[in-house]
């Protein structure tokens, strides 16, 4: 298992320009806001946090905020005030200010998740969610049968609008008679626990004719999961960050993981050995990190179905690919 960490660590290292910063101690935090709950995007985090703990003995002190940006913008530069270097930032996605932070505490390394900023001090872990999209809108597009779809978004922002980028080529690519029907929460970082919204927009697209929904809204998808699987035989979801397919056997068709707990323990490795070499390392399913698992259980996937599904995969891992030619040709990544 930590071969496989560590295989990480060397890939980031050898895609990257040789640059070096001087080694010194680190001090890192990670700060939370919201609920680190099982499955959830914040628990792969807290995993790759403990794991590097456990290589190397370092301590990570984990603040745990509850959800509101201005409170966790005012921790975020009292922990660089501490000396806390490097810094994890969770939501930096929906933290315009963040950056500002930054540029203040120079001498501090933050490392933000999917969003890049052009501050020397940040470190951004980003993430080829189109690519991993795609896969779930081809499985969507082969399953529904009303020919009518959908997406719930957390915050209409870029980066879950990448997800839909993706998914939306994925399901025109399975079926050109298909119609998608997006909706988002839109409530500021309470959007990604407000179930009781993802619940009712949920809700709004069976009634729409909607049989297949893809929720990108964090804790908040597990609402439409939910959903779907009260709806009755037909209806089915996706789960997102982890593999949630054992949950939804029948309703579940399969899961977009994100393993992010790989990408912060590859970061923390890399200042731990004081090497600073780009301002951004970008992942996706060549490297491992964006993982399509279709579920093993759900009885509609035949076998035909995850013969295509592992092609594409398959033909996704390869270098230049028409595929992801054409997905970084119309998604931002």
């Amino acid at each position: 298992m930590i071969r496989v960490w560590i295989g990480i660590v060397l890939w980031i290292v050898t895609c990257s320009s040789d640059v070096f910063a001087a080694k010194e101690e680190i001090r890192p935090l990670v700060l939370f806001q919201g609920e680190v709950a099982e499955g959830s995007f914040l628990q792969m985090v807290e995993k790759g946090v403990i794991e590097f703990e456990n290589v190397t003995s370092i301590p990570v002190v984990q603040k745990r905020l509850p959800r509101g940006d201005e409170l966790y913008l005012k921790e975020l530069e009292n922990s660089a005030k501490e000396g806390f270097s490097p810094i994890i930032v969770q939501d930096s996605n929906s933290l315009p200010l963040f950056a500002n932070i930054a540029k203040a505490y120079p001498a501090t390394k933050f490392i933000s998740l999917d969003v890049a900023y052009d501050v020397p001090n940040i470190l951004a872990l980003t993430f080829n969610h189109a690519e991993g999209a795609y896969v779930i809108g081809f499985i969507a597009g082969l399953k529904t049968k009303t020919n009518r779809v959908g997406f719930i978004g957390g915050i209409d922002i870029p980066v879950i609008n990448n997800f839909r980028c993706g998914y939306e080529l994925g399901l025109q690519q399975a079926n050109a008679d298909i119609t998608l029907v997006s909706r988002y929460i839109n409530k500021g970082t309470f959007s990604w626990d407000d179930l009781e919204s993802a619940q009712s927009l949920s809700e709004e697209m069976i009634n729409e004719g909607v049989d297949v929904i893809f929720p990108v809204s964090g804790m908040a998808s597990k609402a439409a999961m939910d959903t779907m699987k009260k709806a009755g035989p037909h209806y089915y979801s996706f789960g997102i960050d982890s593999n949630s397919n054992a949950d939804y056997p029948e309703t579940l068709l399969a899961s977009f993981e994100k393993r992010s707990d790989k990408a912060i323990f590859a970061a923390l490795m890399l200042l731990k050995n004081g090497i600073w070499n780009s301002t951004e390392k970008h992942f996706g399913i060549k490297q491992g990190i964006i993982e399509i698992t279709a579920n093993p259980q759900n009885s509609e996937l035949t076998a035909s179905d995850r013969e295509k599904i592992n092609e594409l995969v398959t033909r996704l891992k390869g270098k230049n690919n028409t595929i992801s030619r054409e997905i970084l040709t119309h998604c931002k990544v």
